[in-house]
């Protein structure tokens, strides 16, 4: 495993290429499956309860292994040695500048921003989603974070330093709350056409976020991992209630 970890950081931005990519074919086989109309909205709903079962359950497999398995930490450190010592500089000085997007006062902003916009226009539902999904998943993790009290990665190739705790990555959690819930505000009011690219803009920038969390050397691989866990878990959730009220509302 350790060596699967180095071969890993040696190659990752190879890696962040193909995960994005996928993540990439995965929203957009979710946006076809939806423009297609091919699920009912009670089985929309049953994949939806099954995603956030799912994801819930693997963070707390991950946490489990955290807490337990000395396995997970090596091969956390292997990983983000190799990256840090592989990694050109100037890749690092881009992502340090990417990060800032997933930063708790730029997310703060546009959740507060949006949720404004939408109040005014008389968007109440899609308001209280927005809402409830990022500054909800604030809380989520920082109560993780106080819980399971992971100290930061510490080596010499680190770009930046954070003395916070490190599981999971708020950052990560943070981004895809709430870029992914601005994202499903934006499918339910603009025309059909933008729904792609909305959905794949927001793939695209939370994958950044979360890699740079990596990059940079702020962050072990489980804690990014069990960020977007924790946040696909809540944000999913969230948009289950939102579509649930949103059904019965209009009949």
């Amino acid at each position: 495993m350790i060596e699967l970890a180095g071969i890993a950081g040696r190659h990752a931005l190879e890696l962040m290429a193909a995960t994005l990519l996928v993540a990439a074919c995965i929203a957009y086989g979710a946006v076809q499956v939806g423009r297609a109309r091919m699920l009912t909205f009670d089985a929309a709903i049953r994949v939806g309860a099954v995603v956030v079962v799912t994801a819930a359950a693997c963070f707390a497999a991950l946490t489990h292994a955290l807490l337990t398995d000395p396995a997970l930490t090596r091969f956390d450190l292997a990983f983000a040695l190799d990256l840090g010592a592989t990694v050109p500089r100037e890749v690092k000085q881009v992502f340090a500048v990417a990060t800032h997007l997933g930063d708790p006062k730029v997310l703060a902003v546009c959740c507060a921003a949006g949720t404004i916009a939408l109040l005014s226009t008389r968007h109440i539902l899609l308001a209280c989603t927005l809402a409830a999904a990022s500054g909800g998943n604030g809380l989520l993790n920082m109560t993780l974070k106080h819980l399971i009290r992971r100290a930061r990665p510490e080596y010499d190739a680190a770009f930046a330093s954070v003395h916070s705790w490190s599981f999971p990555s708020g950052h990560t959690s943070g981004s895809l709350a709430t870029y992914g819930a601005i994202a499903y505000v934006l499918v339910r009011t603009l025309p059909a056409r933008w729904r792609l690219p909305v959905v794949l803009g927001a793939v695209a920038v939370v994958g950044m976020i979360a890699w740079s969390r990596l990059i940079i050397g702020v962050h072990f691989a489980s804690d990014v991992l069990a960020g977007a866990l924790s946040s696909t878990a809540w944000l999913t959730a969230c948009v289950l209630v939102a579509e649930r009220l949103r059904r019965r509302a209009i009949g």
